[in-house]
């Protein structure tokens, strides 16, 4: 592969009307900038005629290689099945509703030819209300305090990365949020510059002001990936040893009172002392179950080689081929 070869990867959820003209304006712009690419078309399950609509566009165009999951997974791992197909050095991710414009990738690959390791699309305008925009800069916000990332716009996909920042990087439920977040804070260079997201020509948006709840749920978790992901002992443990030492020093100040004071714990002090006893029990669980969390956290990243996503099928022109008997893998 040519040393800045460039993988486009794509999501697509009943997006049968969205998928040709997207990969038409795709090509159209990489072909004038004479940029070497690849184009991944991920089928997430759809219900409609997309997946047909991308063995075509494979079929047709060598460029563009389609994969086809065997069921409904999400954004996030539609997007972890691209990234890990990936053969470019610049990756390069966008929906695929037709919201974001292919004409912004060359100055996506002009950046990162400049030394940058992510570069981001902040929206200049996007098409949205008060509410979902106030929802929407809150979220930023937060996002921007617990990551220490100080992106302008965490939410949009349409981002490019050099390659290894995504190899190390750990896709699921709807991390895809705050992907900028988890490679960002790792010191690397990353810089946004502003982009016009499209109103949705085809189909309606999956997005809504109930998600944002789940983002809420998501910040949590995010909190706790950044902080304890690789150790949850220093979490646990730490709560446990609090909560064991306050429960013994509870417990035994009123046992050396009862000894040698003459207080009377059921009579006078009946719920501190169970409480005592129960912090007691609550930090020795804690402690119990962060030595648990951390075997398992080593257990989980000296097995890495399972995927959480089943793939049906993938093709390509070069794979058609061999399907129609225009060649053998052999004689390439």
């Amino acid at each position: 592969m040519p040393p800045d070869f460039i993988s486009i990867v794509v999501p697509l959820y009943n997006e049968q009307e969205s998928v040709r003209p997207l990969a038409e304006q795709i090509a159209a712009v990489m072909e004038a900038h004479h940029l070497p690419y690849e184009l991944l078309l991920i089928n997430d399950g759809s219900a409609d005629q997309s997946w047909a609509a991308i063995a075509a566009l494979a079929a047709e165009n060598p460029h563009i290689v389609g994969i086809d999951l065997a069921g409904n997974y999400g954004q996030t791992l539609s997007l972890r099945a691209g990234f890990e197909r990936a053969k470019g050095s610049i990756i390069i991710a966008m929906d695929g509703d037709l919201q974001h414009d292919p004409a912004y990738l060359p100055q996506f690959v002009a950046y990162i030819q400049e030394g940058y390791d992510m570069v981001g699309g902040a929206k200049a305008k996007r098409p949205e209300g008060a509410t979902r925009s106030l929802l929407a800069n809150t979220a930023h916000k937060l996002i921007s305090s617990i990551s220490g990332v100080q992106l302008e716009y965490f939410g949009a996909t349409y981002k490019a990365y050099r390659r290894y920042l995504l190899q190390n990087v750990e896709l699921l439920g709807d991390s895809h949020r705050f992907l900028g977040a988890l490679v960002a804070r790792k010191g690397i260079r990353y810089r946004e510059f502003p982009i016009e997201i499209h109103e949705r020509q085809f189909g309606a948006s999956n997005y809504g002001i109930s998600k944002a709840f789940s983002v809420l749920v998501d910040l949590v978790m995010l909190r706790f990936f950044l902080r304890y992901s690789r150790k949850p002992f220093r979490l646990f443990g730490v709560m446990g040893i609090v909560s064991l030492l306050a429960g013994l020093l509870g417990t035994g100040s009123l046992l050396v009172g009862t000894v040698f004071f003459g207080v009377n714990i059921a009579a006078n002090f009946p719920m501190e002392f169970i409480f005592s006893l129960f912090l007691i029990m609550g930090g020795i669980f804690l402690i119990s179950f962060g030595l648990l969390a951390e075997i398992g956290t080593y257990a989980y990243y000296a097995r890495r080689n399972r995927a959480p996503f089943a793939i049906r099928q993938v093709t390509s022109a070069a794979v058609e081929a061999v399907r129609a008997g225009g060649f053998s893998p052999s004689a390439r």
